[in-house]
């Protein structure tokens, strides 16, 4: 990210990000800023850094109209954010500076121009600038304000539908069923052109199966069982449990297979084993296993938060001192293998020491390839962070939450399970009134819940391949869970290697080609040049 002065926030004087005035259309030499707004985890990792990587790479070729970008990315509210955002936007290489929420809120309301804003100017951008908004996803109402408020054109991605669609020169969609959907809203069709799908441009798995299960220490005829627990706290606080009783489970009939828990670039491994060990004291509890509130349970499973000698130790400061929820094993005398794992011949319960301990995506992070889950039932997670679409892609069953890595896996040709325990349908995030609701006191709680059971009727299907077939291709399970419900399927689907191969084709078929993010980045570029960067 570009330096800056130690400038305080000013107010908005005039068009652009530095309230000044300038001659209409692009000047040689003089650095157009893109704004792209992106709010959500699933947003910021699936979609806006494949789509900064390619306006990087599509930039010289017409550096003569725009003499380069400033990329900034704007991450307005969001029910469904994780609180890492900010931070994870800023690690994405390309990047030039990042608006959080807050100062987003100031921005959008009173005009008061965010740090970020100010960091473009340092990196070249001159008062009164050309540039563009880009929506790569949450209400489409923010990038509509910024876009009035800047003085661009804004130009939007949907994978749905999309509203505010006066505020928009051109929308880029995923196929020709989002086309219909804004066509009936009035958008003229020549402005609607079908990219694809976006989320898959950025899953790249560089190793082959074998050698990532080798580096994952994965005998050959092992079955490996990949967790994916989400990305915002309260589903590392459940489902992290939730699923951990769920390998011990599988464990217990298939006493050969391996666990990993690949681990989203918003998840700590304090916030993991804080989870882990509160779901061990509940354990302890009368109510035995059970997470959440009384009538309303979710099993999980307790243990340790297991860090190798020899590697990384956790910063300072983090979330749930790891010192009170890490042990330390002796770790054998070998080379460590790629993605962090040991060898086949290291003990199970420690991972090799790290030659180059790399700092995680979020820097307030620990890295997580450093660290295994014990549970109490003696079950081995290995958690994994760096290198995670090789471990994902080397997995024969995955167990997901409903999100962005369910198209993920899919596009990988996973087999998964995805679970949506409705259990404590209270900690479920809404947007919108609906999840303001749910913070009134007494009576919030219950208003929550009914809102979310009326909110999961009315949903067909949870995992993004499925509704893009509208069919059950890869397993759900919903409703009121217990850890038996999801670990029968993943039983199943290990026992049943043909199933596995044909749902595997399926999801790949369901997911389609990559190359969406060339073709938006072509198409920012296009409307930044032919509009001159100005709002008309």
């Amino acid at each position: 990210m570009s330096a800056v002065s130690g400038s305080a926030p000013g107010r908005r004087t005039g068009g652009g990000i530095g309230g000044g005035t300038g001659s209409s259309g692009l000047e040689a030499g003089r650095r157009a800023v893109v704004v792209i707004v992106a709010n959500s985890p699933g947003e910021i990792s699936g979609w806006a850094r494949p789509v900064v990587a390619r306006l990087r790479a599509s930039e010289t070729g017409t550096a003569p109209a725009l003499g380069g970008l400033v990329v900034v990315v704007v991450v307005p509210p969001c029910a469904f954010a994780s609180g890492h955002e900010t931070e994870v936007a800023a690690a994405i290489p390309g990047v030039d500076a990042v608006v959080g929420p807050s100062e987003y809120v100031k921005y959008a309301l009173f005009g008061v121009v965010p740090k970020g804003f100010r960091q473009a100017q340092v990196a070249g951008t001159p008062d009164g600038g050309r540039g563009i908004v880009v929506h790569l996803g949450g209400d489409p109402m923010h990038s509509a304000l910024l876009a009035r408020r800047l003085g661009y054109p804004a130009v939007l991605y949907s994978d749905r539908t999309a509203g505010f669609v006066g505020s928009f020169a051109r929308f880029m969609v995923e196929d020709a069923r989002v086309e219909a959907k804004l066509r009936r809203k009035g958008v003229p069709g020549e402005k609607i052109s079908i990219v694809g799908n976006l989320m898959i441009d950025g899953v790249t798995a560089d190793l082959e199966r074998d050698a990532a299960r080798a580096a994952l220490g994965v005998g050959a005829g092992a079955p490996l069982v990949c967790l994916m627990p989400g990305s915002r706290r309260q589903q590392i606080r459940y489902a992290m449990p939730f699923f951990l009783r769920v390998a011990e489970i599988v464990r217990k009939f298939r006493d050969e297979a391996a666990f990993v828990a690949v681990l989203s670039p918003y998840v700590s491994p304090s916030m993991v084993g804080a989870a882990v060990r509160r779901a061990g004291a509940r354990r302890e509890a009368p109510e035995g296993r059970h997470l959440g509130h009384a009538g309303k349970r979710l099993e999980g499973a307790g243990g340790r938060l297991v860090q190798a000698s020899g590697s990384a130790p956790p910063s300072p400061g983090s979330e749930s001192a790891l010192s009170e929820s890490v042990e330390m094993l002796p770790t054998p005398s070998c080379q460590r293998a790629p993605l962090g794992a040991p060898s086949p011949s290291a003990t199970p319960r420690a991972l090799q020491p790290l030659e180059n301990p790399e700092e995680s995506v979020n820097p307030r992070l620990e890295p997580a390839h450093a660290f295994v889950i014990e549970t109490d039932e003696g079950v081995a997670v290995r958690l994994v962070d760096r290198d995670r679409y090789d471990a994902m892609a080397a997995s024969d069953v995955a167990v997901a939450m409903p999100g962005t890595v369910t198209a993920e896996l899919a596009f990988l040709g996973v087999p998964t399970v995805v679970a949506v325990p409705m259990n404590i349908p209270e900690e479920v995030p809404l947007p919108g009134l609906p999840g303001l609701l749910g913070g009134i006191p007494v009576i919030g709680r219950h208003l929550k819940r009914a809102a979310v059971q009326k909110a999961i009727e009315r949903i067909e299907f949870t995992a993004i391949p499925n509704k893009r077939q509208r069919r059950m291709i890869t397993p759900e399970v919903r409703g009121v869970l217990t850890a038996q419900d999801v670990a029968i399927k993943v039983l199943e689907l290990l026992q049943d290697a043909k199933a596995r191969g044909r749902i595997a084709v399926e999801l790949r078929q369901a997911m389609g080609q990559p190359g969406a993010s060339d073709r938006v980045a072509e198409m920012v570029l296009e409307t930044l040049v032919s509009t001159g960067g100005r709002r008309r």
